[in-house]
């Protein structure tokens, strides 16, 4: 069984999250799996780990409080949100090895657009010297993922200066275009995604097929 991927473009915070609930039901009862990519309208979203601090200004955009990991992060126009709503106990990876996958997954990522990123002993996710351009945050019930991780390609920076990101004081965050010092198309952004899916997310028995370099 293949992941499906499905492309919502632009999306609102909570429609998404009700279709990645009912996807995640689907997944739950045998259905089919599927990576959702998107871009959400300008909004906070604040995971279980949350502390009332974490908030620098009074925000001018929505804040949600999913039940997901992590502390507060931006999600904006500009931005790619990846929902892998898969079945990790059918692969036998645990919560830490699910992590790593989306850190080399967008490692992997930055990499076929020429930027060097690294992981970090000051937090989860996807780096670029000290600035942190890649967010993970999930959910795992039953063995079944939900939530995921966001990269910022083209948004606008600005909405960090509100929040510390990552309740990490004095965080720098950078974008894609920032970094490559040139303007990158999000369907380039998704494109890649897809191409470079890790292996372990896929069933073992459905290797992905790597394209000779």
């Amino acid at each position: 069984m293949a992941l499906k991927f499905i492309d919502y473009g632009l999306s609102q915070y909570s429609v998404a999250l009700l279709d990645m609930q009912i996807a995640r039901e689907g997944v739950v009862s045998g259905g089919d799996e599927y990576v959702f990519m998107t871009e959400h309208e300008a909004m906070y979203s604040s995971g279980r780990s949350f502390m009332g601090e974490d908030f620098l200004k009074t925000p001018h955009y929505p804040v949600y409080y999913p039940n997901r990991g992590g502390r507060v992060t931006v999600h904006s126009e500009g931005q790619i949100v990846v929902y892998p709503i898969i079945n990790l106990a059918k692969r036998g990876m645990s919560i830490s090895d699910y992590v790593k996958a989306l850190e080399d997954w967008m490692i992997e990522i930055l990499k076929m657009f020429q930027v060097d990123a690294h992981t970090s002993e000051r937090g989860i996710g996807a780096w670029v010297g000290d600035a942190k351009i890649g967010f993970i945050g999930v959910q795992i019930r039953g063995g079944v993922s939900s939530h995921g991780l966001c990269l910022n390609v083209s948004n606008d920076l600005a909405m960090f200066e509100c929040i510390i990101p990552c309740g990490i004081p004095g965080l720098s965050v950078t974008s894609l275009s920032e970094v490559a010092g040139r303007s990158i198309a999000m369907a380039d952004v998704k494109a890649a995604f897809i191409q470079a899916v890790p292996i372990g997310l896929m069933y073992p028995h459905h290797p992905v097929a790597r394209p000779s370099e």
